[in-house]
């Protein structure tokens, strides 16, 4: 705590001095349905809440700093597959009949050369023991041939990105939601990202294949967001039944001070550059790719308690100079009925 004391008195201290933040994050979105996204996953996480995207019947994307369970001076430490619960096939979470929506989990596997400090590899997968919602339906993974296509449109505001989650709906995190929200993005190139973040994105080694940027003024992902989807329309694929919906991004993190930040955008880890991870997973040889596999107790999974409403992660940088000053994990439980941090 006094580490995290003095990162907030040197931020204070600075009038140059701004952070990043490793949360799971819509702001400026409408409500949606199901059918908008239904590949969208509600993951809980003991008392928190992060995103999910579904990519088969029985596995969802996330983020892997949505299962960590570490303090924040700690290493990693890979959530039991019996305090993680997954809802899938619907757009409202905690209503009635919420419950019918859920199913069990089977197995975690976090990628193995995820790194905390930096968000490298920021993505894990879940093994469910049932079969998704009815309402449900998987999303097409973006390969490198599609993720050349969208970058391509990088820095033209095509506003062709498609972002959902359940997250804080206003920059001031103040306003949360049960119904999914969704909002259009555009693509931020890589080096236009690396400009606003500076050597937050590149001292990290092949950054440009790890992280993908994406902004777009007064929208953009909050906390309760991480983990879910960022989704590109391929062209190539309009007549296809899911209008060529393909999975580019995850959420991961964004700036401190606000959400939806027009000085930083939101980062996600690149789907593209993880298709052969996930591929090992769902063929039976993860293990050996994965920092942990944690099997479900007999006693089933998805623990009670208040659900929460994100993982924060502070990093305070010099936006002068983009110098690092110093890293910070801060986990922090909002929840739905008061809508206040707990510490």
């Amino acid at each position: 705590m006094r580490k995290y004391v003095a990162l907030l008195l040197l931020t204070l201290l600075s009038s140059f001095a701004q952070g990043a933040e490793r949360e799971p994050h819509v702001v400026g979105g409408s409500d949606a349905v199901i059918s908008d996204a239904p590949w969208q996953a509600f993951v809980r996480i003991g008392s928190f809440m992060c995103g999910g995207v579904v990519i088969a019947n029985e596995w969802v994307l996330t983020a892997a700093h949505c299962l960590d369970t570490g303090g924040d001076d700690d290493d990693f430490s890979l959530a039991s597959a019996n305090s993680v619960s997954v809802y899938t096939g619907t757009a409202t979470i905690n209503g009635a009949g919420f419950a019918s929506f859920q199913s069990s989990v089977d197995t975690i596997h976090a990628h193995n050369g995820y790194d905390k400090t930096t968000l490298a590899n920021d993505i894990a997968l879940i093994k469910l023991s049932s079969s998704i919602h009815s309402n449900a339906s998987s999303v097409v993974l973006a390969d490198t041939a599609v993720q050349t296509a969208v970058e391509a449109t990088a820095d033209l505001s095509q506003q062709d990105l498609l972002l959902t989650g359940w997250g804080f709906i206003d920059v001031n995190r103040n306003t949360s939601t049960n119904d999914l929200q969704k909002a259009t993005l555009s693509t931020v190139s890589d080096s236009a990202c690396a400009s606003s973040w500076g050597v937050t994105l590149t001292d990290v080694a092949d950054y440009e294949s790890k992280y993908f940027c994406a902004q777009e003024s007064g929208r953009g992902a909050c906390n309760g967001d991480s983990g879910g989807p960022l989704v590109w329309f391929d062209p190539s694929r309009a007549a296809d039944s899911d209008a060529g919906a393909t999975l580019v991004g995850l959420v991961s993190f964004g700036v401190n001070f606000q959400c939806a930040s027009p000085s930083f955008p939101d980062v996600y880890t690149q789907v593209s550059n993880y298709r052969s991870w996930i591929s090992s997973c769902q063929t039976g040889s993860c293990a050996s790719n994965s920092s942990q596999v944690v099997t479900a107790s007999s006693s089933g999974g998805g623990g009670g308690g208040t659900l929460g409403l994100g993982i924060l992660i502070w990093l305070s940088i010099m936006a002068a100079s983009r110098h690092i000053l110093a890293r910070n994990i801060f986990k922090v439980p909002v929840t739905l009925r008061t809508k206040q941090y707990v510490e």
